[in-house]
């Protein structure tokens, strides 16, 4: 793997060795390309992943500053998440849908026709069409179909899948070797590009720091702006999918490990 994976997959507590030889050689820069290929469309940004009750900080994060990123690239994002997230996209910088179980996707897809669809962090399902958490726990019933963009769309737009355990939508190009360490039950929703991180936030700034590169153009956020997201949306009630409501960290790492990734990738320019 290239050096921008090495740094996403820093402080690997999830066993996601069991992919490391099967991984693509530069993930980020092989999705990055195939973006900057797409005309200045419809891109959706697909997250949110409730956990205790409430949207987790992994995933929303990331999303606000790749939609703002691919805003600067000339793109027109529009974030889809559900009830349990969409607080915290609720101001002026993002166009945002909310979706539920009632949404009719293929219409939704139909409309904005999207070039790409990009999933961080959200859940994808598994074989037998339920949503599980990292330790089994059929969590479909707070969890609304928003892979079904994905399902809809394969065959028309670029498709883009950020995870960290192997629940999460684009994580399905690795179901069987998920399903086979026997420590999860790893989602079937596959995509054209599989970006693979500890955090999925770190893996949504792999695809910025590659989209930085490749045109020049500083989109990473400042570890400032980044930590003040973060302190904003937990206020809203944000929770660390490892350690529950009132954390300000992300899947138990604290702001100053996400500083740390951000500055290595920073660092690659």
């Amino acid at each position: 793997m290239d050096e921008t994976s090495r740094i996403l997959l820093r402080h690997q507590t999830r066993g996601l060795q069991a992919l490391y030889p099967i991984l693509p050689h530069s993930a980020c820069n092989d999705a990055a390309k195939d973006l900057l290929l797409l005309p200045k469309e419809n891109i959706l940004v697909v997250t949110g992943f409730c956990c205790f009750g409430a949207g987790e900080t992994d995933g929303p994060v990331g999303s606000h500053f790749l939609a703002l990123a691919l805003k600067r690239l000339g793109f027109n994002p529009t974030i889809v998440t559900d009830n349990y997230s969409s607080a915290y996209f609720d101001h002026a910088d993002h166009e945002c849908l909310c979706c539920g179980f009632g949404t009719d996707f293929h219409a939704l897809a139909e409309e904005l026709s999207p070039v790409a669809c990009i999933a961080i962090e959200r859940c994808g399902r598994a074989s037998d069409g339920r949503y599980y958490s990292m330790g089994k726990k059929d969590i479909s019933d707070v969890t609304p179909p928003l892979d079904t963009l994905f399902l809809e769309r394969a065959a028309d737009c670029l498709t883009i899948g950020i995870g960290d355990g192997g629940n999460e939508i684009g994580m399905g190009k690795y179901h069987d070797t998920l399903l086979a360490t026997g420590k999860i039950i790893p989602s079937c929703v596959t995509a054209d590009h599989c970006i693979v991180a500890t955090v999925s936030n770190w893996g949504a700034y792999g695809l910025m720091a590659a989209l930085s590169m490749l045109t020049d153009m500083p989109l990473l956020p400042e570890a400032e702006q980044m930590d003040e997201y973060l302190h904003e949306i937990v206020r809203m009630g944000a929770t660390d999918g490892i350690l529950g409501p009132g954390h300000c960290s992300t899947d138990g790492f604290p702001p100053s490990t996400d500083a740390e990734i951000i500055a290595a990738l920073a660092a690659l320019r």
